[in-house]
């Protein structure tokens, strides 16, 4: 028989480095972005110049880079960051609403990380229904009556299912749940305080060229 031996040092490295992941948005602090910025000046000084504190304050992006962390979203890129930063912020000041813009930006990254083997994306998608009671739940109409599809026990039956349905993925890591982009800011809000690792990718941050398997769709039970 055959064994694969795992070496402890082995085994400590990984582990440190998933806690270090999932740690990195309460690692980056004030001083630390200081620093990134700083050394990016040295190196695009007009685009710092441009962007940082002019149009974006180091407080604001301070707070888009960790919502960036948080979601594993890798931001080694910070020129990109910057520009998607500046070409955003006339519109918005709100750093949840920047962080979706800067995603995009960074859809190629973002792409290759949920990538598999033959490069392409296995993820779950939204149902119909699903799509229908999430949407009338995040943005309610005037004088609508809470939907009965949403109640907490159906709520909770159905963030197991997604458990379930993300559990899939290969070395331990869960399938990307795809949502439409209206949809991502609160469907992440809905899922980070139960499974803080689970990612939420919004189709519109996806490029073109990126080729995606469907493995489960997460929707509203018909005996709910």
């Amino acid at each position: 028989y055959g064994y694969v031996v795992v070496e402890p040092a082995t085994v400590l490295a990984t582990h440190l480095m998933e806690t270090l992941k999932a740690n990195a948005a309460e690692l980056l602090g004030r001083q630390e972005v200081r620093e990134i910025v700083d050394a990016l000046a040295r190196t695009h000084p007009a685009l710092v110049e441009e962007v940082v504190p002019a149009k974006v304050s180091p407080g604001t992006l301070h707070r888009v880079l960790q919502r960036l962390l948080r979601g594993r979203v890798p931001v080694r890129d910070l020129v990109t960051v910057l520009e998607a930063l500046g070409d955003a912020a006339g519109g918005s000041r709100d750093p949840e609403h920047l962080t979706e813009f800067v995603r995009r930006a960074l859809g190629n990254a973002i792409a290759r990380q949920h990538a598999g083997p033959g490069g392409a994306i296995t993820a779950v998608a939204l149902g119909p229904r699903m799509e229908a009671a999430l949407g009338a739940m995040f943005t309610p109409r005037a004088g609508q009556a809470p939907s009965p599809l949403l109640s907490p026990d159906v709520l909770a039956a159905l963030l197991r299912r997604l458990h379930d349905l993300t559990a899939q993925g290969g070395e331990g890591r869960p399938l990307p749940l795809l949502v439409p982009p209206a949809l991502r800011i609160g469907v992440r809000r809905l899922v980070e305080p139960v499974f803080p690792v689970q990612p939420v990718l919004s189709l519109a941050e996806l490029p073109p060229s990126a080729t995606l398997h469907v493995a489960a769709t997460w929707e509203v039970d018909d005996a709910a």
